[in-house]
């Protein structure tokens, strides 16, 4: 019977690259577990344990993958599911069910169940007085490998924009239509446009975070297609969002947002002009106090004016589905940039016109 492996990771930073030092020291012990002809056994639901599937299958190293289910046809859609996203030959995988007893224990169930079937345990990057060191202090008896272990250092957030109102282009106050904006930001999971492995492939190959505003910016040029979200949404609508403010106003509601480890946006967008915007369907927001919700109004159209923040200020328009940009005439559209070199790289790509919101 194979001995099987577990390479065990806390909760790391979410904007990793190559040269993160866990994921260089996880493809590391990757090739370990490979040469000592074990087998993985890992997890979904977190990067830690996703990068490992990826690597896995780089490697065509038979792998053992937890799945959290309801029932046994959750388990056989979710298998089917990982199975498409990552490529996965199903010949060098096997899966195992866990039935989560709610979400706020789903990971120690999980990260429990992986440590005490294992054969070896093989740490990392371990937060001290965390739950995955606790569990690994409790299997003691069991064989650990230390040799690809490194201190637990997590990544912070690091994408952050100050935008003085002297530092604006002077190009922005010159732009003869108004705009409805589109504005994107860092993506902490893969694109709409992309399954995971193509996600983690490019983490995997790149120095830097490779899905980062500017790159979201450049992917829907390049597919032609603003993907929908139901994130946020009435009734999980799909809908695309876009802002009826000028840039010089924007970019104040450009802020960290800790909640959801992301930016609120960034200064990367595509701008409609605005009566074309409306003649395709884009339409505007119907704001409303609490219980004074409108009853003749689509639900996707409707917002809350909020309790802690007033989203009014966003001066939100939405779209129904997946615009198409394609169809578009490029003289009715522009990009926004952080960066000059940004937006000159725009508009020779792409064609289309682009500006920078500050002059640098």
């Amino acid at each position: 019977m194979t001995k099987t492996a577990a390479i065990l990771i806390s909760r790391q930073g979410i904007h990793p690259c190559r040269t993160t030092p866990w994921i260089v020291q996880l493809k590391k012990a990757i090739h370990w577990i490979h040469a000592n002809s074990y087998q993985l056994y890992t997890s979904i639901g977190l990067q830690t344990w996703e990068m490992q599937i990826f690597y896995a299958q780089q490697a065509n190293l038979n792998q053992k993958i937890v799945i959290p289910a309801n029932d046994t046809t959750d388990f056989e859609n979710m298998r089917q599911t990982v199975l498409t996203q990552f490529c996965l030959d199903s010949k060098y995988v096997q899966f195992e069910m866990i039935c989560p007893q709610g979400s706020k224990t789903l990971q120690f169930q999980r990260d429990a169940k992986i440590i005490t079937n294992s054969d070896i345990l093989i740490p990392v990057s371990i937060r001290k007085k965390g739950h995955m060191e606790t569990l690994i202090r409790k299997a003691s008896a069991k064989e650990c490998l230390n040799d690809f272990r490194i201190d637990y250092h997590p990544q912070k957030a690091n994408i952050a924009y100050r935008i003085d109102k002297d530092q604006l282009s002077r190009e922005l106050p010159s732009l003869l239509s108004p705009y409805l904006i589109h504005w994107t930001r860092a993506s902490n999971d893969p694109w709409p446009t992309e399954i995971k492995f193509d996600y983690y492939q490019a983490i995997a190959s790149s120095n830097t975070y490779p899905r980062s505003a500017i790159a979201g910016l450049e992917n829907m040029l390049t597919h032609g297609v603003i993907k929908a979200s139901a994130r946020h949404m009435p009734q999980k609508t799909l809908t695309v969002s876009f802002s009826g403010l000028i840039p010089q106003k924007a970019v104040n509601l450009m802020h960290w947002r800790a909640r959801y480890c992301q930016m609120s946006f960034e200064p990367y967008g595509i701008g409609i002009e605005k009566e074309y915007a409306k003649s395709m369907g884009i339409q505007a927001v119907q704001y409303y106090k609490a219980n004074g919700k409108p009853i003749n109004i689509a639900p996707w159209l409707c917002q809350s004016i909020g309790r802690h923040s007033d989203w009014r200020m966003e001066n939100e328009y939405r779209y129904l589905g997946d615009l198409d940009l394609f169809r578009i005439p490029r003289e009715k559209i522009i990009c926004f940039c952080y960066r000059l070199s940004e937006a000159s790289n725009i508009q020779k790509r792409f064609g289309i016109k682009s500006i920078a919101l500050v002059d640098c």
